[in-house]
């Protein structure tokens, strides 16, 4: 028979399993949404970081690389000094490798894979519209989102163009903000815009 004691560490034993299994499985599932709704939950966080801003803020936009590509846009934030394009590539575990190169290393639990470098991507958008728009290619930022499950180790001396973690996107948009940048010309912002809306007819 066991004595109190015995009893209260068992208990306590099977509460903490309890609560382990829990956590595992909150976790799982919180990683498994992420993967399938990370543009969703980037769209939040703009949201209310423009709600709270006075940002400008544009979703789901689509340019003409060349006569047979068509790049797309997830989010366009603009601010009084600046704009970013945002992609988001629902990517979990290390991504590794050198943020000029053409490709990056994926690595999983299940091994390791070679991706196509989504920062690429983004850096051409960004010169697309500047060289299209007229807007000065210094006020142009680009950030490339990724699953909060990831960890990123690719070598970037570009700070013009970042890989980040969703949950690092506020904070990286408020250090924009501190950015000693003079405002931006409203008539470069409206034919900005209305470059888009051409794109998007």
């Amino acid at each position: 028979m066991l004595t109190t004691p015995q009893i209260a560490y068992v208990s306590s034993a099977a509460v903490a399993g309890v609560l382990l299994i829990i956590l595992l499985v909150y976790l799982f599932y919180r990683n498994f949404y992420e993967n399938r709704h990370i543009r969703q939950l980037t769209y939040r966080t703009l949201y209310n970081l423009a709600q709270k801003n006075d940002y400008l803020l544009l979703n789901n936009y689509r340019i003409n690389i060349d006569d047979k590509h068509i790049g797309l846009i997830d989010h366009i934030l603009i601010s009084k000094k600046y704009i970013v394009l945002i992609n988001d590539f629902a990517i979990s575990g290390v991504l590794s490798g050198d943020a000029q190169s053409e490709q990056l290393a994926n690595t999983k639990r299940k091994g390791t894979e070679i991706v196509v470098n989504p920062l690429n991507y983004n850096i051409n958008l960004t010169k697309r519209l500047a060289l299209f728009t007229g807007v000065n290619h210094a006020f142009l930022r680009g950030l490339v989102v990724i699953n909060n499950d990831s960890y990123i180790d690719v070598a970037n001396t570009n700070k013009q163009f970042k890989i980040i973690r969703r949950k690092e996107l506020a904070k990286t948009i408020r250090h924009l903000d501190k950015e000693n940048l003079k405002p931006l010309n409203e008539d470069s912002v409206v034919k900005f815009i209305k470059y888009l809306d051409e794109c998007n007819k």
